[in-house]
């Protein structure tokens, strides 16, 4: 896998990115069949 993902042939795809404030609407996105890829649940917003 490490050498798909440095050749480029393996590309991860984030579709959004929700705060821990807002699981319930990332969870609700997801239930809906929306994401078109990796949703991701961050801890620490930045600014």
């Amino acid at each position: 896998m490490k050498e798909l993902l440095e050749a480029g042939k393996v590309v991860p795809v984030i579709d959004r990115r929700y705060p821990l404030s807002e699981v319930a609407e990332a969870l609700r996105y997801l239930e809906e069949g929306h994401a078109r890829g990796k949703v991701v649940i961050t801890l620490v917003e930045y600014l």
